[in-house]
């Protein structure tokens, strides 16, 4: 027994020894490193920071030190073997986005992705954070992430009471891509700071299809701030709208319809000139008002459908047609001149009419034919779309 006793106390006095060089091996490199990091030139703090990954927590703080240095390299590199070290490194780091600098948060919301999955909860949880650069930063990384699970806590993000957090909270959500941002990115239209609007509003146009349906509903919104903004973003959308707005066209809400002939006409897409034209008889009339707008807006292509409607329609169409025509101006004189020989006197003296308000002087001659026509209204119109004609001339 005592044999082994000895042996025992030689082997434990042997480990004691071991753990003792450990400790004075660490402690030494520790003071090594904290002086090639701190007075070293570029290329000692750079192999410095690339050389402690693998001995851990000690070496947290003064890599997290590495991250305000003035050169990028020695950033990422501390970045980097942050993110090596893991799981300890995760809260020190999450305190790390406390530094204004953009350059420094960049590097330190890196060394979390990183880390990855052992950061996502406490990121989640840093959205609370009283420090508003410490939620800004953690709802930027969790974006970075593209997590679906970080939509609802970047969702809340988005009432955060610092603009900066609700700002990179729509572009997070932009990021991850998700439905149910939509909703929420909508009521950030009318958030009280341009930059947060400017945010929702660029994600919304980022989402695409997602965002489409909502944005229509909200054509009719209660604020009329709202109401203008989906309807820029469905414009900026552009021809992946064109179809649902086609469709929006017979909805049975007119503040839809309006809101829809007002984006398509602003969009210019031919597809949908036969529906809007269609829509010249919408029983509301400031629904027609924007229809004959966004006809006006699309111009030449939609002149050849107002002319057989000019011609042909009943009155209500009719009238939403001359608007229209009068609206796009010079490029129907054309085909206004042509139907001043018309066989019917009505059509003849609206085109007349129609001539001089648009005052281009290439009708001139044509109207002045008109003087002898065996139509008095006729003859009555071609004089005064002259004299309008001269006056603007004139002037």
């Amino acid at each position: 027994m005592g044999i082994i006793k000895s042996f025992l106390n030689l082997f434990r006095s042997g480990k004691r020894e071991d753990e003792e060089e450990r400790l004075r091996t660490q402690k030494e490199r520790y003071e090594n490193f904290l002086k090639a990091l701190t007075d070293g030139d570029l290329d000692t703090r750079w192999n410095a920071v690339r050389s402690v990954g693998d001995l851990g927590e000690p070496f947290i703080e003064p890599l997290i030190q590495g991250l305000r240095d003035e050169y990028w390299v020695i950033r990422r590199g501390s970045a980097d073997t942050l993110g090596k070290i893991g799981a300890p490194a995760v809260a020190p780091l999450i305190e790390g986005l406390s530094e204004p600098g953009d350059d420094i948060r960049q590097e330190t919301i890196r060394g979390l992705l990183l880390i990855g999955e052992l950061s996502f909860g406490p990121l989640v949880a840093a959205t609370k954070h009283n420090h508003p650069l410490i939620r800004r930063g953690s709802v930027e990384a969790l974006g970075n992430m593209g997590d679906a699970r970080a939509v609802q806590p970047l969702v809340e993000a988005l009432k955060d009471p610092d603009a900066g957090v609700r700002r990179e909270a729509a572009m997070a959500l932009g990021r991850i891509g998700d439905a149910h941002a939509v909703g929420p990115l909508i009521e950030s239209l009318n958030d009280a700071k341009e930059p947060v609007r400017m945010a929702a509003m660029a994600t919304l146009c980022a989402l695409g299809e997602l965002s489409i349906e909502p944005l229509i509903k909200a054509l009719i919104d209660t604020n009329e701030d709202v109401q203008r903004r989906s309807a820029l973003a469905l414009v900026t959308i552009g021809e992946l709208s064109v179809d649902p707005l086609i469709r929006a066209m017979g909805d049975a809400n007119a503040g839809i319809r309006k809101g829809a002939a007002e984006v398509l006409g602003q969009i210019g897409n031919t597809r949908a000139v036969p529906v809007i034209i269609e829509a010249l008889n919408d029983p509301d009339r400031a629904v027609r008002i924007e229809v004959v707008k966004a006809l006006a807006s699309i111009g030449v292509p939609t002149i050849a459908p107002l002319m057989q409607i000019f011609r042909e329609g009943d009155l209500m169409r009719r009238t939403g047609a001359m608007e229209a025509l009068w609206m796009i101006g010079q490029p129907a004189t054309t085909p206004l001149i042509m139907v001043l020989k018309d066989n019917q006197s009505d059509v003849r003296k609206r085109a007349a009419l129609l001539l001089g308000e648009i005052g281009d002087a290439k009708a001139i001659d044509h109207l002045t034919s008109l003087l002898t026509n065996e139509n008095v209204a006729v003859r009555r119109e071609a004089f005064e779309a002259l004299e309008m004609i001269k006056k603007r001339g004139a002037a």
